[in-house]
């Protein structure tokens, strides 16, 4: 086995901070599903259990192993990276639906009180409805995305231990204000949103991903310094790695979202052969009523 490759393999970087994190709402969810499934409630399923452990496995693989390390002198392994934040973590946490089990993991009297933030008069809800609408969300979602692709934030990030913690924690939080709209997740500030708005949303974020991609890509010049300034790895030229990086960005990363809108177009397509079953078998009814002369 190469040895680059190895030491990728084995590049592990504990960091009690991101498991003590992870663990505790790993922890949480867990007591929270066990509640609920004893109590009955259809709601505590394994297909649930299973999404919200398999988002924080990617969580775990983007933060501590090799790739958290390789990509300060791999382009394309950051954009791994990226996409593992803001576009298969939360996503996978949030079809687990994880506010409901969050709140069953806190004993009776301090979830109440939590749930009093949450009711139609409480100021903290109102002004969450304000910052969350779909429009917000979608310029956040964007702004952020072009922010940490800048060259100057992006390099400044990559060689500062804080800032770059900083710029994963806004990947993964706006990725899961994005997420939350398209998987109508708990808790439900807005009013239902339907397939069609969703779809408009991804279409939305999917342009903005797909334009910087193409950008990186195609781009003539190296864009990021900092990778001229690292030992090469694996005979990838500083240009190559860039390339490969915005095509992570724009073919795997855009499927992301072409998979949840090709979701809700099925749904919508069910639903409306549904419907059209109902109406028949009213229609056959309504004539087996009808008296025979």
């Amino acid at each position: 086995m190469d040895p680059t490759f190895r030491a990728f393999l084995q590049s592990w970087d504990w960091r009690l901070d991101i498991i003590v994190v992870l663990l505790a709402f790993g922890l949480a969810y867990t007591a929270g599903w066990l509640r609920l499934r004893r109590k009955g409630a259809k709601l505590a399923n394994r297909w649930r259990l299973g999404s919200y452990y398999l988002g924080l496995v990617f969580l775990v693989i983007a933060l501590m192993s090799g790739i958290d390390t390789f990509q300060t002198q791999l382009f394309f392994i950051h954009m791994v990276q990226h996409v593992f934040l803001f576009m298969l973590a939360p996503p996978l946490l949030l079809l687990a639906n994880p506010m409901p089990f969050l709140m069953w993991a806190i004993p009776g009297p301090e979830r109440r009180q939590i749930a009093r933030l949450f009711t139609q008069r409480s100021r903290f809800r109102k002004m969450l409805v304000s910052v969350t609408t779909p429009t917000v969300i979608w310029f956040i979602f964007a702004a952020n995305l072009w922010l940490w692709h800048d060259p100057n934030p992006y390099n400044a990030a990559i060689t500062n231990d804080f800032l770059h913690d900083i710029e994963h924690w806004l990947f993964f939080i706006t990725g899961l204000g994005f997420w939350w709209h398209v998987t109508n997740a708990a808790p439900k500030f807005h009013r239902q949103r339907t397939d069609a708005a969703r779809m408009a949303l991804i279409i939305m974020v999917y342009f903005q991903n797909l334009l910087l991609g193409v950008a990186i890509t195609m781009s003539p010049d190296v864009i990021y310094t900092h990778y001229e300034s690292v030992p090469r790895v694996w005979g990838i030229s500083v240009m190559q790695d860039q390339m490969l990086g915005g095509l992570i960005m724009w073919i795997p990363g855009g499927m992301m979202y072409l998979i949840a809108l090709l979701i809700l177009i099925a749904r919508m397509i069910d639903r409306s052969e549904r419907r059209a079953r109902m109406g028949d078998q009213q229609r056959r009814l309504q004539l087996e009523r009808v008296p025979s002369r």
